[in-house]
């Protein structure tokens, strides 16, 4: 068996202090510098070669660690010296200058290398997203640009909004990909970050306790939709979520799935049966001719759409008050307190406290 001795255990000391990061570096090169500047002190100071003021006495032991110093930061001090010296003093803050040099150059490449360091870890898109009020996109598909462009234009009167976008690819394809797809980003920051929206941990990067509204996308996947519920669990069932209700909307392909989905999802998502509601708005358009331009402007962000809107004033008056209020505005129901929408209720009936109207606005 080998026996070890004191070099191991300094050697082994020395690597597991260089594996901490630059700066544990930073301490080791700080060590360096002491030790030579006390060592060229003491070399200084025990020959007696000191430098003397211009009164002929000596300086003293401080003034030598200051030159030592000195020497050691600037290279340069070395030209100012008095070679008429003693020889042993040139020679020792030669040493000096020499090593400062050594010294500074390795600091140089270790600040070199923790920055590169850092800008790949920033590649990788695994650092937590700081922001608040964001809209959270969980999961990739081919929908992902046209979700991102209805939100980009929905955000153009809002002076600083951000989309956050979290799927298991590379950050850098994503922002290459959204770049090349989506025209315009107006006021609309985009923040990719690497991960799996159906980890607890990597959903944490996203921050959905600041976000205002997530949406989850089906993917890709043989079975998207067990994707989009595997994703509801751990984002509703997530430990250190936040108190309120999320504001959730997900795809749902298979009718089959979806009663399971508002199990998952309780009163915290609004599920849509994508394949469903597609079928039937392209039937409804063949029956009726030019129906497709009203479905089009009603429901992307160009132009009018469709909002929802608390109006205190409007509390106890009847909806037909409500339709003569606004010029510009089309009054077309209401929404009561247990999320019942009304389209076109009776004239007489009274607004309550916590109903919103559903308003066609720009």
């Amino acid at each position: 068996m080998k026996k070890i001795t004191f070099a191991d255990r300094f050697r082994y000391f020395f690597d597991n202090t260089m594996s901490r990061g630059p700066i544990a570096l930073i301490g080791w090169l700080a060590v360096v510098t002491l030790v030579l500047i006390i060592c060229v002190t003491l070399i200084v100071s025990l020959t007696g070669v000191s430098p003397q003021r211009d009164d002929g006495t000596s300086l003293n032991s401080i003034e030598v660690v200051w030159l030592s110093f000195m020497h050691a930061m600037d290279a340069g001090a070395l030209g100012g010296d008095d070679f008429r010296s003693s020889g042993v003093f040139i020679a020792a803050m030669t040493i000096a200058t020499f090593g400062g040099i050594f010294v500074f150059s390795t600091l140089i490449g270790v600040m070199t290398s923790s920055i590169e360091t850092r800008l790949e870890e920033l590649r990788k898109g695994r650092s937590f997203v700081v922001e608040k009020n964001h809209t959270l996109i969980l999961g990739w598909s081919s929908q992902v640009f046209s979700v991102i462009s209805e939100l980009v234009a929905a955000n153009a009167s809002q002076a600083r909004s951000c989309i956050v976008v979290l799927a298991e690819k590379d950050k850098v394809e994503m922002e290459d990909e959204i770049r090349a797809r989506v025209d315009e980003m107006g006021n609309t920051r985009i923040v990719c970050r690497t991960g799996s929206p159906m980890d607890m941990s990597d959903i944490e990067i996203a921050n959905p306790n600041s976000a205002r509204s997530i949406v989850i996308l089906s993917g890709e996947a043989d079975d998207p939709d067990a994707h989009v519920i595997k994703i509801l669990l751990a984002l509703i069932n997530h430990p250190r979520r936040r108190p309120q209700p999320y504001h959730i909307v997900a795809e749902i392909r298979d009718s089959h799935n979806l009663e399971v989905a508002r199990m998952v999802a309780r009163d915290e998502a609004q599920l849509i049966l994508v394949g469903d509601l597609i079928s039937r708005i392209a039937v409804q358009t063949c029956r009726q001719s030019g129906l497709s331009v009203v479905y089009t402007e009603l429901l992307d962000f160009g132009g009018d759409e469709i909002y929802f809107k608390d109006e205190p004033s409007l509390i106890d008056k009847t909806f037909a008050d409500a339709l003569m209020i606004y010029e510009k505005t089309a009054v077309m129901g209401l929404v009561q307190a247990d999320n019942k929408v009304l389209l076109n209720p009776p004239m007489d009936r009274h607004i309550a406290s916590g109903d919103k109207i559903v308003v066609i606005a720009e």
